[in-house]
């Protein structure tokens, strides 16, 4: 058994390290926020903001008249990585703005992106609503004792959209069989655990409440709202979180997270583990060498050189480590 001398080193030599990993994080911080007031706070910069900043507004009014005509998925992913260079664009320049233009500015991305979110939501109702359908129940591979949940899964699947809704206190698996390829829309759960080993197009999740949701890797993106102390484990190119409170997110993603309304949200890398994990990797997409998991973006504190007061690091001692096998 370790002295108690053993354990007060141990507990300074990690204070240290975290002290010294959090003036790293703020010198970078610094650093990045001195090299953008050198590069945008000249006339250039802010006649390059007044010049492109209306154009890639305009650009994106457009893709949603395209896409109010012929719905078309690369109309909309379009969109959608349009919408994130416009908002990064912004945050870039906010050094040169008066608060009006950032207020207007902040103004744009937020009905450009409830647009959005709108058309993403009406298109996922719409394909629920198909013809085909079809009901699957799972049977526990092992026999569970009488104390344990039974795992189950009853959803609805369109032609390429799964459906897992209005459960209470219930295991859930799925398998890449079910999942690969498929957009998957997740409402209305609570207590809840959810392990979705496979390849989804992407996920919609609504209304969760003191759920755990496991994932293999995500090909496209992931949106979250509405969603209470649960945990997220998800690897994907673009996550959005909405309206959320008390989460725990395990992310890989290949770009910025974003949260809006939210609080009390912590991040961590992705630390799911089982088998045919590098292969799912390589069958998504993604790109495991870029990984954005403490980079978050909050849409309700946009002020360069201070930190959200809405979300924060998991610290590695609390971290989790999660399997789907």
């Amino acid at each position: 058994m370790a002295s108690s001398d053993d354990l007060d080193e141990r507990r300074q030599r990690k204070l240290a390290q975290m002290s010294r990993r959090d003036e790293e994080r703020k010198l970078d911080l610094q650093t990045k926020q001195d090299e953008r007031k050198y590069i945008t706070s000249t006339n250039v910069g802010r006649k390059y903001f007044e010049q492109e900043y209306p154009l890639m507004k305009s650009q994106i009014e457009d893709l949603f008249s395209q896409l109010s005509v012929n719905y078309d998925e690369k109309i909309l992913q379009d969109i959608i990585d349009r919408l994130q260079t416009m908002e990064k664009f912004l945050t870039e320049h906010v050094d040169i703005l008066s608060s009006r233009d950032v207020a207007n500015g902040q103004g744009d991305v937020t009905k450009l992106r409830q647009k959005l979110n709108s058309l993403q939501y009406e298109t996922l109702s719409s394909t629920h609503r198909m013809d085909f359908t079809k009901t699957l129940e799972e049977t526990p591979k092992k026999e569970e004792d009488s104390n344990s949940k039974v795992p189950s899964a009853n959803f609805i699947a369109s032609l390429n959209t799964i459906n897992i809704s209005n459960k209470n206190n219930e295991l859930i698996r799925l398998e890449s069989a079910d999942l690969n390829g498929k957009d998957v829309a997740i409402e209305n759960l609570k207590q809840c655990e959810l392990f979705l080993k496979g390849v989804p197009s992407s996920l919609q999740i609504k209304n969760l409440n003191a759920c755990i949701l496991i994932v293999g890797p995500c090909a496209r993106s992931i949106l979250i709202d509405q969603c209470q102390q649960c945990e997220f484990a998800l690897a994907c190119q673009q996550l959005r979180v909405h309206t959320s409170n008390e989460c725990d997110f395990y992310v890989h993603i290949t770009a910025q997270p974003i949260i809006e309304d939210c609080h009390n949200l912590r991040f961590a890398p992705y630390n799911v583990k089982y088998n045919l994990k590098d292969e799912h990797i390589k069958q998504s997409g993604l790109l495991w060498t870029k990984d954005y998991w403490d980079d978050v973006r909050d849409f309700n504190h946009m002020v360069v050189g201070m930190p959200s007061p809405n979300w924060r690091i998991i610290e590695e001692e609390e971290r989790k480590e999660w399997s789907i096998d």
